[in-house]
């Protein structure tokens, strides 16, 4: 994983630990990246770690699963 992509992950992993949820927006405003690039950042996070967050429809945005961040 490259520099930038690991800098992604982990602040989103931060933004779940801190706050329990993050979405598409703030990653996109923070790093300067498309919708795209952060579609593929929140997918990247949940093949690394299954379970950790759950993507709620109605407030549009990834949510932390109790007890399972890394």
């Amino acid at each position: 994983m490259r520099w930038f992509e690991e800098q992604r992950q982990n602040w989103i992993a931060e933004m779940l630990w801190i706050y329990g949820f993050i979405g598409r927006e703030q990653l996109q405003r923070k790093f300067g990246i498309s919708t795209a690039q952060a579609a593929i950042d929140f997918r990247t996070f949940q093949d690394e770690h299954p379970g950790a967050m759950k993507y709620n429809l109605s407030a549009k945005r990834y949510e932390a699963v109790q007890g399972s961040l890394p």
